[in-house]
Parts: structure tokens; C-alpha cells; sequence
């Protein structure tokens, strides 16, 4: 028997889908408010329009789904047209007077990974931060202008993670007073710089500086890599791609060898340190801002965690408020939702409490790295140890988060999720080395727990923390009383939820300390072998609690205007906590802040959540306003078009460009008719 279903969408005849229509009467806050806020700011937003108008009237711009059956030559070169073509349009608006900021038009409009992303981001901070006025001004509107195409050389094949590993030598010759760059070993090799491979001229090279028989340690240097007039590789390099990789493939990742390549003395970046005639070198400044440049990476990703989950989510949600599987509705033939059934609702509601929890953390993070990169010009270190911090614990728990996030989105979507043409396959393979990029996430816990231990010990010798580590005072209360909770309104509570996340990460972090105290070993041993284990869930839970007092306090300190809209934050602030809760909750056992029955109120508390965001999923999801254009979607489309278009591209595959595929008739079909 055959179930009748409304009226599903049309791309083609323009038709919107009656379950989609109906998502969107449910429509009861300021939609537009929303928006500006993840997408960061008023000011993005419009400049996000701006750049979409220009991509749907351009040929040359236009996304369309045949990217995704592209080779990785063809998926390069397609984005190299789109970079000319965007040089074309207006160099000096695009490129030469180009703020980078948080939220760059590249890495938002183009299909697949921008051709010159990180020369745009990386490379020309690295010349914007850590030059010297000359250098800057020498250098700055050449990188800008695209007249030199630089990458970041940092990660080398044997340490990625750890920078002050890296093995490559800059050695000081006063005789001719240039500096030899070498490969000293195979480990020393550069790997996995983007743009290395095929597209730079130039690479912000890290390496040892050794002057007058002594090693000054790592180093920013400025090292042509191949000629300007005909982009051959220059004297004294080896190089090339690094070959095809599990994501990212639109991106050329290189490798290159120094065999006794000679530089400029003037070409080690001297902003904070410096190299005289004699081969005196000098501090100027902090040397740890030597990687202020990888903090703007971090806080990058940081950023596009919350992007891409709500990304995913635009996919998957769209998908779930049309899709219908299996008439048990009762009294009605008509086939459920997806996003009907409870356990789809447990996947896609914390996830979009995340991902607008990730975007109060990023909307305060960008604040306090802003306010880090104006100090640097007045050699003002102030909040640098404190944004270490932050940007390495955020970095790995959002990534981590948002990828297994986009999987399971990805896997919720079925077989529909599965083909290219959902969009969200590629979306996962880009974003998937967001978990390593930067430093890999285990590491980077590990980097977060030093600020956590001496904040510790501060509070242990009776001092206050750092504002930032105020719950640590909780520590010196710990085991807590019990909190008998008799109500699901008691649980809804933000206050109760804040104590109880700020309460679960005082005792992993009073753990561990503990134990680090007791143990009798060298640090070292206690921090990798012995206890190290132990630093990652109480770092995961420090972020946890920290990133949902950005979500609780900045609901208020934001200035949103539209009451509903702050309701649906209280809710989702709410359904985070208690997703967190439900997840994590031994600690809170043991201490004593849970009591018997907790875990089924808390559980009754989520449900309900759940109910009262169902209604409201897809207009707080479509505050992500991405156009078709750019989303190229076959099941996330805005008309909620999931199968016509589907079945359209699938007719319009390579392999459907013949009857047969290039070797049957010669290899197979003999088989078939006998006579093999």
C-alpha cells in the first residue's frame, strides 16, 4: 500500500516543500538577530550577501555540483580561476587593502579549500606581526598584492606538534653576511605546508638561527623558494606535493629540502629579535610571539567549529523535517519525521547547543585576541600565556566536537548523506584535519593544563586565581554537600547548572592534582608517563564548564534585543549543561554533588528540552543563512528538494556519460559470453 506524502520540494520548478513551510511557520523570534551573531557580527553578514551576489551573477564563480566528481588537479584549478577571476573583479577591495580578520570571503564562498588560504591568513600575518617597520613596509603590500606567494614552513616530517623540535638550520655566514638555510636530515624535511607544493614563491620558513657557533633557537625567515619570471624551484631546493590525502585534497600540500640556500641576513623577521652585522643576536621583545601568528590559526578554527557543525546541521535538519520513515504515527497512515523521532532529536538538539555555545566562546575569544595583537605593536604580552591557553583547549575539544559531530549527522542522513552530492562528505573530509592543523588535540590539552596547575597552586597557598579560573576556588570545598534535587524545574536551572559543570571540573582538577602532588617522580614522568591520562579529562571538562559560562553570561552581555530569541538561548544553554551532565556525571557521584535519583530528573529535564526546541529547529538552524549556491546540496537545499535532484545528478554522473565502463567489453565481457 502505498502512503501518500506531502507535497516534497522542486530546485527545478521552484517549489518549496509543505513540511518545509510548515517547519518555518514555527518561526517566532528575530530570525535576522540570530543570524548576524553566527556569522559574528552585523558587518560579516552583510559582507557574506555581498560576496554571494558577486558568486551567483559570475560564471566563473558559480558552485555547482560537478565539484564534487572532480580530480584534485581539477578541483585546484577550478579555484585558481576563482581567485583570478575575484583579482579581476576588484584587486584592491579583495586583495591588496584586504582586512584578514576572522571571517575571510575565501574560505566561505569557495567550494572545496581555497587555493591561497593560508598565504592570505598565515603567511602575510607572519609578515604583518613579526616584521620590523622596513620589513613591513618592503614586504607587507607584495604578499597583499600577490605579487609574492608565500607559505608557512613550520611542520617538518619528523615534529609537527612540537615546534621546538624543528631541526632546519639558518646559520649566519659573517663572511658574506647571508644565512644558509639547511636540511640537516630527512626528519628535518618541511612537511605539510599548505601551498607549498605547486603554488608559492616564497616560504616563512622556521629554523634554528646559529650564529658565531651558537643556536639561538627557532626563528622566522623569509626565504624565496622558486623564480619570479617562470615559478621554477630556485637553486639549492627539492620540492613538491605531498600526494593525495584523506580530506583537503583541493589543497596543495608540500614538501621542500634545503640544500645550502643562501639568504639575506635582512631576511629573518626582527620585530622581536634581531641579527647585527657580527652575528649579535638580541631579544627585542617576548620571543613566544614568535608563534602569536599560530594563535590566529587556533582562533580560526575555533571559529569555524561552530560554522561547520551549524553547517552539517542546516544539511541534516532540512533533511530530517522532510524526509518520512515508517507510518507508526498514531491514527494517521502518513509516515513520521525524522526529525519526530526522540532519538533524532537527542543527536541534532545538543548539537546545536554546541555549536551556538562554540559561537559565545569564539564571539569572546576574538575579543581578547584582538586586543592581544594591539599590544604586540608595543611589545604588551599581557594576555598571551592566558590565550595560549585557551586557544590550545578550545582548539582540540571544538574540532574534536564538531567532526565526530558532522559524522554523525553525516551517518543520521543515511544513504542520502552518504553521496557526494549531500555535500556533507566533503564537508567532513575538509574539515577533518581541523583536529590536527595547529597542534594535534591531545597535545594541545596537555599545553592547557599548565595554566590550569598554576592556578592551582595559587588557590592551594591560599591566593586568588586568575579571573578565568575562578571556579578553582571550589577546589578548598570539595567533597560538597549533598544537592538533593526534587524537581525538573530545579535542574533547569542555570545557576544549579553552572555549580554543577563548575563543581565537575574542580574534582577532576583536585584529582589530579592530588596525584601529581603524591606521586613521587620527575615532573617529566608524571606529566607523560604516569598521570598523563589523567590531563586530559580534567583540561576537557575545564573547557566544558568555561565555554558554558560564555554561552550563560553572554546571552546577557551581547545586547540581543528579541526576548524569544534569549529564551531559546536559556534552553539551549540548558540542554548543553545537561547533555554534558548525562555524559559525565561519575565525578559528580563521587564528590557527593549528585545524589541517588539525580541522573533520572536530569533525564526528565532533557526530554522535556527536547520537546521545547523541537518546534523551533529549523528556524534557529536556518539562521545559518547559506544560499543553495553555495551550500550545493541534493537533500539540504532550501526548497527542501531530497529526491528529484538526487536522482537528477545521479543521472548526470561520469560513469553515466556511456553505457559501459572504460574496461568491461575488454576484460569481463569475454568472460560473459564464454570465451575466456
Amino acid at each position: 500500500m502505498q502512503n501518500i506524502l506531502p507535497k516534497t520540494g522542486s530546485i527545478k520548478d521552484k517549489v518549496v516543500a509543505e513540511d518545509l513551510l510548515a517547519e518555518r511557520k514555527n518561526l517566532n523570534f528575530d530570525q535576522l538577530e540570530l543570524t548576524n551573531f553566527v556569522f559574528g557580527g552585523e558587518e560579516n553578514y552583510k559582507n557574506y550577501q555581498e560576496w554571494t551576489k558577486i558568486l551567483e551573477s559570475d560564471p566563473i564563480l558559480h558552485n555547482h555540483h560537478e565539484f564534487y566528481e572532480f580530480t584534485r588537479e581539477e578541483q585546484i584549478e577550478h579555484n585558481l580561476q576563482k581567485v583570478k577571476r575575484m583579482y579581476e573583479i576588484d584587486k584592491k577591495k579583495y586583495f591588496q587593502d584586504y582586512s584578514e580578520g576572522y571571517f575571510q570571503w575565501y574560505y566561505y564562498i569557495f567550494k572545496g579549500i581555497s587555493p591561497y588560504g593560508l598565504h592570505s591568513t598565515m603567511f602575510v600575518s607572519c609578515i604583518d606581526c613579526l616584521s620590523d617597520d622596513e620589513q613591513r613596509a618592503k614586504w607587507l603590500h607584495m604578499a597583499k598584492d600577490f605579487k609574492m606567494l608565500g607559505c608557512y614552513a613550520q611542520t617538518e616530517l619528523g615534529h609537527g606538534s612540537n615546534v621546538t623540535g624543528v631541526e632546519t638550520t639558518a646559520t649566519f655566514d659573517k663572511q658574506t653576511d647571508e644565512i644558509i638555510i639547511n636540511t640537516p636530515t630527512i626528519t628535518a624535511t618541511k612537511f605539510w605546508p599548505g601551498e607549498l607544493g605547486k603554488l608559492t614563491n616564497f616560504a616563512m620558513v622556521y629554523a634554528n638561527l646559529i650564529s658565531n657557533g651558537k643556536n639561538y633557537g627557532v626563528q622566522p625567515f623569509l626565504v624565496q623558494i622558486r623564480d619570479f619570471e617562470n615559478h621554477q624551484p630556485v637553486q639549492g631546493v627539492e620540492i613538491g606535493d605531498i600526494g593525495s590525502k584523506f580530506g583537503f585534497n583541493g589543497k596543495d600540500n608540500g614538501f621542500i629540502i634545503f640544500n645550502n640556500l643562501r639568504i639575506p641576513r635582512g631576511n629573518m623577521l626582527q620585530r622581536f629579535s634581531e641579527l647585527d652585522r657580527e652575528g649579535n643576536f638580541k631579544v627585542k621583545g617576548n620571543q613566544k610571539a614568535l608563534f602569536s601568528v599560530m594563535l590566529m590559526g587556533r582562533v580560526q578554527l575555533i571559529n569555524f567549529s561552530s560554522f561547520g557543525l551549524h553547517w552539517a546541521l542546516l544539511v541534516g535538519t532540512r533533511y530530517a523535517a522532510v524526509r518520512r520513515q515508517f507510518a507508526n504515527q498514531e491514527g494517521d497512515k502518513l509516515e513520521r519525521k525524522l526529525l519526530d523521532y526522540q532519538t533524532h532529536m537527542m543527536k541534532y538538539g545538543p548539537f546545536l547547543a554546541y555549536s551556538i555555545a562554540f559561537r559565545f566562546a569564539v564571539t569572546d575569544l576574538i575579543k581578547m585576541h584582538k586586543k592581544l595583537l594591539a599590544g604586540l605593536v608595543n611589545n604588551d604580552f599581557g594576555n598571551l600565556e592566558l590565550l595560549h591557553h585557551i586557544t590550545s583547549g578550545y582548539k582540540s575539544v571544538f574540532t574534536t566536537l564538531s567532526y565526530d559531530a558532522i559524522d554523525e549527522i553525516r551517518q543520521s542522513c543515511g544513504g542520502a548523506g552518504f553521496l557526494s552530492w549531500s555535500s556533507l562528505p566533503s564537508l567532513q573530509q575538509d574539515f577533518a584535519p581541523n583536529t590536527t592543523f595547529e597542534g594535534d588535540n591531545t597535545v594541545m590539552l596537555q599545553q592547557a593544563a599548565r595554566l590550569i596547575m598554576k592556578n592551582v597552586t595559587l588557590v592551594m597557598k591560599g591566593k586568588k586565581p586568575h579571573e578565568f579560573f575562578a571556579h578553582l576556588e571550589l577546589i578548598k570545598d570539595l567533597p560538597v554537600a549533598n544537592k538533593t534535587l526534587s524537581s525538573v524545574s530545579e535542574v533547569l536551572e542555570l545557576e544549579y547548572l553552572d555549580l554543577a559543570l563548575a563543581t565537575r571540573a574542580a574534582f577532576k582538577i583536585r584529582f589530579f592534582m592530588e596525584k601529581y602532588m603524591t606521586t613521587e617522580a620527575t615532573e617529566n614522568e608524571k606529566l607523560n608517563s604516569l598521570l598523563a591520562i589523567d590531563i586530559l579529562p580534567m583540561v576537557k571538562a575545564h573547557v566544558m564548564y568555561t565555554t558554558f559560562r560564555h554561552f550563560r553570561q553572554g546571552i546577557e552581555s551581547n545586547g540581543f534585543k528579541c526576548e524569544n530569541l534569549k529564551k531559546h538561548f536559556r534552553n539551549l544553554c540548558r540542554l548543553y549543561a545537561l547533555n554534558e551532565l548525562t555524559q559525565d556525571n561519575q565525578s559528580l557521584y563521587e564528590c557527593g554533588f549528585f545524589t541517588q535519583g539525580t541522573m533520572k530528573i536530569i533525564s526528565q529535564g532533557l526530554k522535556q528540552l527536547l520537546q521545547e526546541i523541537r518546534p523551533h529547529m529549523i528556524p534557529l538552524v536556518e539562521s545559518l543563512r547559506i544560499p543553495d549556491s553555495i551550500l550545493v546540496s541534493s537533500i539540504g537545499n532550501s526548497y527542501g528538494d531530497i529526491y528529484e535532484t538526487q536522482l537528477e545528478w545521479a543521472k548526470g554522473s561520469r560513469l553515466n556519460k556511456s553505457t559501459t565502463i572504460k574496461g568491461f567489453k575488454e576484460l569481463i565481457l569475454p568472460i560473459v559470453n564464454g570465451k575466456l
